[in-house]
């Protein structure tokens, strides 16, 4: 049996599941939107001298819905069972397309409050692998001086370091989507519930070389203070922008304060 022909059987207990629990017609949009994605990460798939190559290490899907009722039916459509993620593999598969073994495909749906005004419903972000690395990380010292969190001070020496509340968030069936690296508590505390569960990350930048932070679309945003001059950071922006040693980091009200360890 060919890809489509196994995905339109998908498809089908799709649109049953979704209509059973929502309601006739409430399918149509996240189905459109799944062939939309598959087509569209399909169309990455590059032809070399070795033949076909899918020549990224991460995929993240992120689902913009615009009302609490449309999540719940994304969630139903995109969520469950990981189907989405099978069917980009099997897609690959298909194509004879080379992929890295540790290929990992992220799944997302957003918070309508989260979703700019004049995004698409959803956003793609391809990222190869890494090359070798010759150079250390350089450690950094997190000191947390406003919130409260899993530790008061953070030694990390890590490319990626992943900013949250909670240590692990879980979706609504209770499957991990995100590890937090600094990890603010779950305590109804006024300045921790300003702080997003996945609410911003600081990934070192090797060609510059400096550390850079991005804020993953948070509710409350992330701002840096620096020397007295409050620095917004651009919700959702790959790069984000550039940390200094010394710089207090504004995930909401909770405030960390970014050393660099000479």
């Amino acid at each position: 049996m060919g890809f489509w022909n196994k995905l339109l059987k998908t498809e089908q207990s799709i649109r049953r599941r979704i209509e059973n629990a929502f309601g006739y017609g409430t399918a149509d949009t996240p189905l459109e939107l799944r062939r939309e994605i598959i087509e569209q990460i399909e169309s990455r798939i590059a032809i070399d001298a070795a033949g076909n190559l899918f020549p990224y290490a991460t995929v993240t899907i992120q689902l913009y819905p615009r009302t609490e009722a449309q999540r719940d039916v994304f969630e139903t459509a995109f969520l469950r069972d990981a189907s989405l993620k099978e069917e980009v593999i099997e897609k690959l598969k298909e194509s004879d397309a080379n992929y890295p073994e540790n290929l990992e495909i992220t799944v997302d749906v957003k918070h309508p409050a989260t979703a700019p005004e004049s995004s698409a419903p959803f956003q793609i972000t391809f990222v190869k692998p890494e090359p070798p690395r010759e150079r250390e990380v350089p450690e950094v010292k997190l000191i947390i001086t406003k919130g409260a969190a899993d530790h008061p001070v953070y030694l990390m020496k890590k490319e990626r370091i992943l900013i949250g509340r909670l240590a692990e968030v879980l979706d609504r069936e209770g499957r991990m989507v995100r590890r937090n690296d600094v990890a603010f508590l779950d305590n109804r505390d006024e300045i921790n519930s300003t702080v997003g569960r996945a609410h911003a990350r600081i990934w070192y930048d090797f060609e510059k070389p400096e550390f850079r932070i991005v804020d993953e679309v948070s509710r409350y945003g992330t701002q840096i203070l620096r020397g007295g001059r409050s620095l917004e950071v651009p919700g959702g922006n790959p790069r984000g922008i550039r940390l200094c040693s010394g710089d207090d980091i504004y995930l909401g009200q909770a405030c960390i304060r970014f050393e660099q360890v000479m």
